[in-house]
């Protein structure tokens, strides 16, 4: 009886098991980086097909058994980041709607631009629907994919459009290079924006000022309930 006793003791003392769970989550990814990797899976370069105004954006499951059957090099991938390309060129235009955020952008995205610095949806979401009210006009001129990739699903597109300055009427033509990192929903989750192809500035102060802004923006930026 006293050995069962000391071996019940020794059992309740003994350290209970541990259970940890773990979350996907997606790194954050440089734009070096993204360049590097874009050799790996299928990859295309080229312009996109337009998607029809009444057709549908196809669902992300749909994409991924439709990628199966891709190959290296395959022309099919370009279809893959269509409505991707379409979703981004309606918030560049000054267009959001809580519908494009909800369907585009992980909870936890970031966001990248010379300059703002955005760190979750919230402040994207307040970013996008601040636009309209920095820019009078936005006119899109281009878009040229120069690299998309899948698994990982990654995207590198030259853009051009022309902004119109809500407070100083000034026009003012902006080309920039678009690194977009996808989840496999396909569903933002980082976005750099360069401005002819220029990384940030890594200096504090520079850094300080988009997170400021980014900031500033969020607070000043009242987002409607509902939007087309």
């Amino acid at each position: 009886m006293g050995s069962q006793n000391a071996h019940h003791s020794a059992k309740s003392l003994s350290p209970s098991p541990t259970i940890t769970k773990h979350h996907a989550y997606i790194s954050p990814v440089h734009a070096e980086d993204i360049l590097g990797s874009i050799t790996s899976g299928a990859h295309y370069s080229g312009a996109l097909p337009g998607r029809h105004s009444d057709e549908a954006p196809l669902h992300p499951k749909a994409w991924r058994r439709r990628s199966l059957n891709l190959n290296v090099d395959d022309p099919s991938v370009q279809l893959i980041f269509r409505d991707v390309i379409s979703d981004l060129e309606q918030l560049y235009t000054g267009k959001p709607s809580l519908e494009i955020v909800r369907r585009r952008w992980r909870e936890d995205a970031s966001l990248e631009h010379p300059l703002f610095q955005c760190r979750n949806l919230h402040e994207i979401t307040r970013l996008l629907f601040a636009i309209p009210r920095l820019v009078k006009t936005s006119e899109h001129i281009s878009t040229r994919i120069i690299s998309a990739g899948i698994k990982p699903n990654r995207l590198i597109y030259a853009q051009t459009y022309v902004y119109t300055l809500r407070l100083f009427g000034t026009r003012r033509e902006i080309k920039s290079i678009v690194f977009v990192d996808l989840d496999e929903d396909l569903k933002i989750a980082q976005l750099i924006d360069q401005w002819n192809g220029e990384e940030h500035s890594a200096s504090w102060g520079a850094a300080s000022f988009r997170r400021l802004f980014a900031k500033i923006i969020s607070w000043t930026t009242r987002v409607p309930k509902h939007s087309s």
